[in-house]
């Protein structure tokens, strides 16, 4: 029961940490055109919980079918990170991808390209950063100092690879499923072995050892047999003492009974509990009990007279 509660919280838990992560958008068909490439860096920005970033290491080509680019530059790209390192001019494609994006990072060294008119016929209604590019492009500098959104990307810390990153929420998660599977893990081998330690210890066995040799020993396993239970015969009142006297047993001792002495009769307790009580008919020794106050006589084997009167 304990093995299966945990293992239904852990799936739980990795069923709610897998979906979050995003896919990796590598492969030929990303590279096909513009509206491709675009498809695969923003296939995990649906949910709006995660941040695709697209470092440009190249100028990107603003091509593929028109009817294609409208598509890909209609999306929400809120959740859209793009550096442009120093030395890198973005192209056609990459400024365009600045203008989408929901978080922008330049090197002051880097160069922006002017947006053309067949571009900007693509974009449609244009925002403080395609309206900046209109007219010529800018270096990083530039655009940064016309405060329109746009961030140095020295003074931020956080890197990323060539075309899609994988930033800390999805490297933290990746961390947490990694643990949550080494948890399950130990759990099954603890329950496991708890189970293999009570099934070993349900029979006690023990080992007997054949004596022919050490070459021909073998090992044979048996049942311990339990130890005996303690005799219920009578009392144990230690050694009799004082005077005795002979009385015959009426009913049974086990470990009280009944005595007839001077035709009357006492209660006794046979005294000899390692020893088997007499029978009804029986004679026995008798004598008063430690205990001053006591009327129980205590009864003791009979002696060697008693065993010959019975006998004739």
């Amino acid at each position: 029961m304990r093995r299966t509660f945990f293992t239904a919280l852990l799936l739980g838990l990795l069923a709610a940490v897998i979906p979050a992560v995003p896919a990796s958008a590598a492969g030929p068909p990303c590279d096909k055109d513009f509206p491709a490439r675009l498809s695969c860096w923003t296939d995990a920005l649906g949910d709006g919980t995660v941040v695709t970033t697209v470092t440009l290491n190249k100028p990107l080509d603003f091509d593929g079918s028109q009817r294609d680019r409208k598509t890909a530059v209609g999306r929400n790209l809120k959740n859209l990170q793009v550096q442009i390192p120093s030395g890198v001019h973005t192209g056609q494609g990459g400024a365009v991808l600045l203008v989408l994006a929901g978080h922008r990072l330049v090197d002051p060294d880097a160069r922006i390209d002017r947006l053309s008119t067949k571009t900007l016929n693509d974009l449609g209604p244009c925002n403080d950063v395609c309206k900046a590019l209109r007219q010529s492009s800018l270096t990083g500098r530039q655009l940064i100092d016309k405060q329109v959104g746009v961030a140095d990307l020295g003074t931020h810390t956080f890197t990323v690879g060539e075309r899609e990153s994988t930033d800390y929420r999805r490297l933290l998660l990746v961390a947490l499923t990694a643990v949550l599977l080494l948890l399950l893990l130990v759990l099954l081998l603890a329950v496991r072995r708890s189970r293999a330690t009570a099934a070993a210890g349900a029979g006690a066995l023990s080992a007997d050892i054949d004596p022919e040799g050490p070459e021909e020993a073998t090992t044979r396993l048996r049942p311990v047999p339990p130890a005996p239970a303690p005799s219920s015969y009578g009392r144990r009142v230690g050694p009799r003492t004082g005077p005795s006297r002979t009385a015959v047993v009426r009913t049974a001792l086990r470990p009280q009974g009944y005595v007839e002495l001077d035709h009357a009769l006492y209660r006794a307790v046979w005294a000899e509990p390692d020893r088997t009580p007499p029978v009804p008919g029986a004679y026995v020794e008798v004598t008063d009990a430690h205990e001053p106050d006591s009327d129980v006589l205590y009864a003791f084997p009979p002696a060697a007279r008693h065993h010959a009167r019975g006998s004739s």
